[in-house]
């Protein structure tokens, strides 16, 4: 069951104050329009009634997706929130969604991410049957031997599944600021399965990297330098 609520909401155009229906939780399963909506740019999208300007409104949203056992929160990142007050925020509403399921049942795998192009891309990566963790590695892999080009500050690296094909991933680069897209980056297949492979012999040291629930290189990038 997707879930909505009514907010007032101001144009950023013309100002224009109305009240709108804007959904904060989905059910993929249940309402396959949903995702319809969220991969064509339609979720949450409102139309302003003075002025006719269409615009997104960005607010946390839980995808859910029972029959790939997909669960992701998208919490955007930026204005007054801080990734760190996120990440401290999401761990502590999973502690207390531990404290209400009984002990007898795992809690759910929930992973977080922090822009729409990254909700989109972890839930094609999915279903495609690809690692997380394996991708991130191979991202911070690009961003470190690249890092006069693909600085972590201004960009983001991301998957681009259907442009993929047998022999390479192909991923995109992103700039932060004005989200558009740019450089097409390809890295073979064959190197990925072969990492795929490590990870399946010996994980711990891609948990350890990643270690969840935001498993996202260019945030790791970005702790080692603030760290440095």
């Amino acid at each position: 069951m997707s879930i909505s609520k009514t907010i007032n909401i101001s144009c950023p155009t013309c100002g224009t104050q109305q009240d709108v229906q804007l959904y904060d939780a989905i059910n993929v399963e249940t309402e396959p329009q949903m995702k319809d909506a969220l991969m064509h740019n339609r979720l949450n999208r409102v139309e302003c009634a003075d002025c006719d300007a269409s615009f997104r409104v960005d607010m946390p949203l839980f995808y859910n997706d029972p029959e790939n056992k997909i669960l992701i929160h998208w919490v955007p990142e930026g204005g007054d929130v801080t990734r760190e007050q996120i990440l401290e925020d999401f761990d502590r509403s999973m502690e207390e969604m531990n404290e209400m399921i009984p002990v007898d049942i795992d809690l759910p795998n929930v992973r977080l991410v922090l822009s729409r192009v990254e909700l989109v891309e972890l839930i094609f990566m999915i279903e495609a049957g690809l690692n997380q963790r394996v991708v991130e590695y191979v991202k911070y892999s690009i961003h470190t031997r690249n890092t006069e080009k693909l600085d972590p500050k201004k960009f983001r690296l991301l998957l681009n599944v259907q442009d993929s094909s047998e022999d390479e991933l192909c991923f995109v680069v992103q700039d932060v600021q004005e989200q558009t897209l740019g450089q097409v980056l390809r890295y073979g297949r064959a190197a990925y399965q072969s990492m795929s492979e490590l990870y399946d012999e010996s994980p711990e040291e891609f948990v350890e990297m990643f270690p969840g629930p935001c498993i996202s290189a260019r945030n790791l990038l970005l702790d080692d330098s603030a760290e440095a």
